[in-house]
This record gives C-alpha cells, structure tokens and sequence, in this order.
C-alpha cells in the first residue's frame, strides 16, 4: 500500500510540474511582445559573428578565420608562442543610413607584450554579415561600453593617462566613429550635432488627409503611435500590435521600413494592418503647428500630433 501511495504521489507531482512549465511558456510567450524588440542581437548576430573570417595585421594569411569566437596560430613558424585573436563580449547592433550594421571588438594577443584592441563593423546582408571596416582603438586598454548614437559608433573607453603605466590603464574618454565612404572615421561627440527636430517624440495618429479631401481617424484614439528614434530605428503601436523597424531622413523626404511586428489578434475594426501599411508608404516630412505631417506615396497625408510622455506609448502598447 505504501509503495501504491508513493507511485501516485510521483505521478501527480510529474503532471503537475509539466502543468507548471506548460503554463510558465504561455505567459512568457504572452509576454514576449513587451520585451525589447532588439533582444534578438544579443542571439543570432552573435553567433554569426563567431564564426567569420576577419581581416588582421596579426596572421600570416592577413585573416583570422574565427571559430567559436577565438582563432589561434603559431607566432612564427616552429615557435611555441601562439597568437590569440578572439571576439570580445562589446558588440552593438544598430542602423546607419538605414542600414542594420553590427559594431564589435576583437582583441589580439600576438603572444609577446601587449594586448591589442580593434574595432570592427559589419553589414548585415540577407542570409550573412560581412566586414565593412576595422580601426585600431589601443593596447591594453579597456572596452566599458559599445553602442550605436544617431548613427555613429560611440565607445567609453579606459586608456592610459600620462602617468599610468602600461599595464594599468586609468583614463576615461568617449570617442565616436562616423562610416564615411565605407571607411570608419573619427568624428565629433553626437551631441555637438544638431538634432533633427522629428526625431525622439512620440508622436500619436490624429487622422489621414486623403487626395480627396476626406479625413479618416483612428478607430481608437491613442491607439496608433509612432517614434523615430535618433539610431535609426522607428517603434510604433498599431492598436494592439507593436510594430519596429528603420527609418531614413533626407532633408524633407522620409522613408520609413517596417521589418517586424506582433501578431496579436485585434478587434474587428482595428485597423491595425491599415496603419503600418500607410507607414511603409511614406515619401517626406513637414511640421506645421507642432504636428507632424508625413506625405504618402500616392498622395495625402498622415498627421500625428506629439505625445508629451513616453509611458504612454510604451505602457498603453503593452497593456492594451
């Protein structure tokens, strides 16, 4: 009897815990949709990064075909030092000039002294990335931060002051790459460029202007949004759906890309799909009043009035 007890106890605690990890996928499923709708760059672009041939000053080929994220080959032919050249944990993905790049740094460690930092950035193509360029950053120093900054890539690195010794670098400085005929450049900090005034707000759909002079509102105020983010990227709420993709700004003309979005199932007169199409038909851009009015392929135009928070766009999307 004490055995039949014990067999139906671990029976119903095996269903019981599949219950449980059937009911925690759903709600992580549920809740995917409100996560950072960039969270696919700490996955895919690494992996792949991983595993590429990069160009180097270090090799005997002038490349180092990375494996896992590390390459290694004799210093000199018979030597028993080895140069070590791998892929850092500092990799951003971002956009310039509309286009999804993937900045990183490699370090090398040619097996005698010093350890050399490199900065790379790649392209993202249909099925594979492919190396643009590559600068030198410095010898022992260290990497805090790599990101992407209205279409620059900014870096806040540690280097040696002058009295620090070699080993022991104490120096903060941001430093900042531009991509200028396909050669990365040192430029300026952001901020001492002057920002386009279309950019960072979150802007809410009033109504459409029709080539007609019909106007057509949302079917839920407030439901329908839309940022252009100084990276390049744009987000946007489509009634219960989010939406993300990139943008491109030339003086007046505007064109917007729309490359993913949710799936969730809106109410029948949602015009969910409505709205990203009009999006993705976007031709140029003026502001009259405060509101943005954004001119469409075919004629009329979109016209978004600025919303002041930005809680309600990101908290609205994801409770809708």
């Amino acid at each position: 009897m004490d055995r039949s007890v014990t067999g139906d106890s671990a029976v119903v605690r095996r269903i019981a815990t599949g219950c449980l990890t059937a009911v925690a996928h759903i709600l992580l499923t549920i809740a995917a949709p409100c996560e950072s709708m960039r969270a696919w760059a700490e996955g895919e672009p690494r992996e792949a990064l991983n595993n590429m041939t990069y160009p180097s000053e270090w090799t005997r080929s002038g490349q180092a075909p990375l494996v896992g994220g590390v390459y290694e080959e004799p210093a000199a032919p018979g030597s028993a030092s080895t140069i070590v050249i791998r892929l850092t944990d500092s990799l951003a993905v971002g956009t310039i000039d509309g286009q999804t790049m993937a900045a990183l740094v490699i370090v090398t460690d040619p097996g005698g002294s010093g350890v050399f930092f490199d900065l790379y950035l790649a392209r993202q193509r249909e099925h594979d990335w492919v190396i643009v360029d590559h600068t030198h950053l410095g010898d022992r120093i260290r990497v805090n931060k790599l990101e992407f900054e209205r279409g620059l890539v900014g870096l806040d690195l540690t280097i040696h002051g002058p009295r620090d010794g070699i080993c022991c670098p104490t120096e903060r400085k941001r430093i900042h790459y531009a991509l200028q005929d396909e050669r990365l450049v040192k430029v300026s900090e952001p901020e001492q460029n002057s920002p386009n005034p279309i950019e960072g707000t979150v802007r809410v759909w009033q109504h459409t202007l029709h080539v007609d002079g019909r106007r057509t509102p949302p079917a839920a105020a407030g439901h329908y949004t839309l940022r252009l983010g100084p990276d390049g990227q744009l987000d946007a709420r489509a009634d219960c759906n989010r939406a993300g993709g990139n943008y491109r700004v030339d003086g007046s003309r505007l064109t917007l890309s729309v490359t993913h979005s949710t799936m969730a199932a809106c109410p029948p007169e949602s015009m969910d799909r409505q709205f990203p199409a009009d999006v993705a038909a976007v031709s140029a851009w003026r502001l009259e009043g405060g509101s943005l009015h954004v001119d469409l392929t075919g004629g009329g135009a979109i016209v978004f009035a600025a919303v002041n928070r930005r809680s309600s766009f990101l908290g609205n999307a994801c409770s809708a």
